[in-house]
């Protein structure tokens, strides 16, 4: 029970009013091999400590667009950007981890019809060029290769150092790149008074324009060409799905579960584990 302890917690909601939800708890000390001297054991723990929770995100990230894929739909809305930062890593392990995000994301590229969003772009000059946009209008920003390339060798401009890979890491990362790259666009779009990130395939970009704006606004009995007024101007399906995941998977009864466990471990045990200020009072 020592190390970091996580609950990861999916959903996946339709437009038909049906959701699905999955949840897995991952736990420090199973990243890592046991050892054969106590000394060994807490070494290897260290080194994991670093990248636990790296994990457990790319644990959830990777399930989430798994699980999507595998639902029956004519489109599929994805929560932040196709590849995230946590799935680009390889989490310290690019030889086994990479392949599974790769053969992924070429299964959205080919079925084409897929929304990525991104809530919060951080680019300067991405949140300037939304300073000339209204309501319901879009542009073409980049291709998910320049993004990706900017991850692999750095971007000078942006003050990114490249990618921790080794050199046949790199081969192979730069293969995908080149294969998928192109025929994913990266799109400014705004419903509201707030741009946002939207990753589609190349040859669905106004579709995906368009959808995005009718989830954004017209689900939420919003006029769909756009409104200043617009609260959020973020698509109704993945708020909603939010909502019902801190129903499903609420923090405190994971806690409960933890502290529990730990109390059965024995009382000496238990209190050394438990956050001293749950013991207050």
């Amino acid at each position: 029970m020592s190390g970091t302890k996580v609950q990861v917690g999916v959903v996946i909601v339709t437009n038909t009013g049906e959701s699905v939800g999955l949840v897995t708890r991952v736990f420090e000390h199973e990243l890592t091999t046991t050892g054969d001297t106590a000394r060994e054991f807490f070494d290897n723990l260290r080194k994991v400590h670093g990248t636990s929770n790296l994990a457990s995100r790319a644990l959830m990230l990777f399930g989430e667009r798994k699980l999507l894929l595998a639902q029956g739909a004519d489109w599929r809305m994805i929560h932040g950007e196709l590849v995230p930062f946590e799935l680009r890593t390889g989490v310290g392990h690019p030889r086994e981890n990479l392949p599974p995000v790769f053969k992924l994301v070429r299964q959205y590229v080919e079925d084409q019809r897929f929304i990525a969003v991104s809530e919060s772009p951080e680019d300067l000059d991405v949140l300037n060029a939304g300073i000339v946009l209204e309501p319901g209008e879009f542009i073409e920003l980049r291709t998910l290769a320049d993004d990706l390339t900017g991850f692999l060798d750095g971007d000078v401009r942006a003050g990114t150092a490249g990618a921790k890979l080794n050199n046949l890491d790199r081969v192979r990362f730069r293969a995908f790149i080149a294969e998928v790259g192109p025929e994913v666009t990266i799109l400014l779009i705004k419903a509201g008074h707030r741009p946002f990130l939207l990753e589609c395939h190349r040859e669905r970009v106004e579709e995906a324009a368009a959808l995005f704006l009718a989830d954004a606004l017209w689900t939420r009995g919003l006029p769909d060409t756009g409104a200043p007024v617009t609260a959020r101007g973020f698509p109704f399906h993945i708020d909603l799905a939010d909502n019902v995941a801190r129903t499903m998977f609420k923090g405190g009864e994971f806690r409960t579960f933890i502290e529990t466990r730990l109390m059965e471990l024995g009382v000496e045990q238990g209190l050394t584990d438990l956050d001293p200020r749950r013991t207050r009072g």
